[in-house]
């Protein structure tokens, strides 16, 4: 079997999860987000991530809901921050939250340079 390269997630179709996920208020949750968004990901017609997943671990199929959890959550947290970013790019600015408790997802410093990083050393501090 060939080895698939990335997990692939459709903007549009985590847009549109992501806006549900605002309008209701019992589902503003960041981890039934990410859960929502694992089912979409992996089902159905999703036949490379699908693909992925089988090379990633053979027993995906029966991963409890920590482990999509935590294998989905930073994928989808760094999405959702590049398509804010992008929007409050636009005239006029547009601001989307994301679900309630993103910043508790446990996620990881990653080693890239900040926007901070670089302009501290353009400012030579």
């Amino acid at each position: 079997m060939a080895k698939v390269k990335r997990f692939s997630i459709e903007t549009r179709a985590f847009v549109t999860i992501w806006k549900h996920h605002l309008s209701k208020e019992s589902s503003n949750d960041w981890k039934k987000f990410v859960l929502a968004c694992f089912e979409r990901f992996t089902t159905g017609n999703e036949l490379s991530n699908q693909a992925y997943m089988l090379n990633e671990d053979k027993q995906w199929k029966k991963w409890d809901d920590d482990k999509k959890y935590s294998f989905l959550s930073e994928k989808c947290y760094s999405k959702a921050v590049i398509i804010r970013r992008n929007l409050g790019g636009l005239t006029p600015p547009v601001t989307v939250d994301l679900p309630n408790g993103y910043k508790n997802r446990n996620g990881t410093k990653s080693g890239r340079v900040t926007t901070e990083d670089i302009a501290n050393i353009f400012g030579g501090a």
